[in-house]
C-alpha cells in the first residue's frame, strides 16, 4: 500500500471514530444503557463485516491457521468492545473533541511504548523529540478544549 493510500485510509478511520463515538453516545441516551449501544455497534459491524466476506469480493479466511494465531491477537475483539463502552460513556461528560483527544494521546503514548520495544510483533522504532514533542502538543490540546468548555458554560 503506497503511503498517501495508508494516510488516507488511517485519516477515515478516524473521522469513522469520531462520527461513531457521536452515534454510540445517542444510543447510550436513547437506550439508557452504555453497555447496550457498544453491544449494537458490535452487531452492526459484526453483520456487516460478515456479509463482505459471504458475499465473495473479499479473500475468505483460511480457517486452518486459527490455531497459529497467538493469544494476545484476539485482545484486539476485548479491547474494542472496552474502546466503544468507554467513549460510549464519556462523551457526553467530556465533549467529542476532548474525549478524542484523550483517546488520540492515550493511543500516542502507548504507541511509543509498542514502538520503542517491538511489543506484538511491531517493528521497533525508537521514542524521538518529535514523538514527544506531539504527545505534549496533545495534552496542550486536552488542556486548552476544557479551559474553553469552562468558560463557554
Amino acid at each position: 500500500m503506497d503511503i498517501l493510500l495508508a494516510m488516507v485510509g488511517a485519516g477515515s478511520a478516524g473521522s469513522f471514530l469520531a462520527i461513531g463515538s457521536a452515534a454510540n453516545a445517542r444510543l447510550k441516551q436513547t437506550l439508557h444503557s452504555a453497555i447496550a449501544a457498544a453491544a449494537i455497534n458490535f452487531l452492526v459491524g459484526f453483520s456487516i463485516l460478515t456479509l463482505l466476506i459471504a458475499s465473495g469480493l473479499f479473500k475468505s479466511p483460511n480457517l486452518q491457521q486459527f490455531v497459529n494465531v497467538p493469544w494476545w491477537a484476539f485482545l484486539g475483539g476485548l479491547l474494542g468492545a472496552t474502546f466503544v463502552s468507554l467513549s460510549t460513556l464519556t462523551v457526553p461528560t467530556l465533549g467529542l473533541t476532548t474525549a478524542t483527544l484523550a483517546v488520540v494521546c492515550s493511543q500516542m503514548l502507548m504507541s511509543v511504548l509498542v514502538d520503542q520495544f517491538g511489543w506484538f510483533g511491531v517493528p521497533a522504532h525508537s521514542l524521538n523529540l518529535s514523538r514527544l514533542f506531539a504527545i505534549a502538543l496533545l495534552m496542550v490540546a486536552i488542556a486548552l478544549t476544557q479551559l474553553d468548555r469552562h468558560r463557554s458554560k
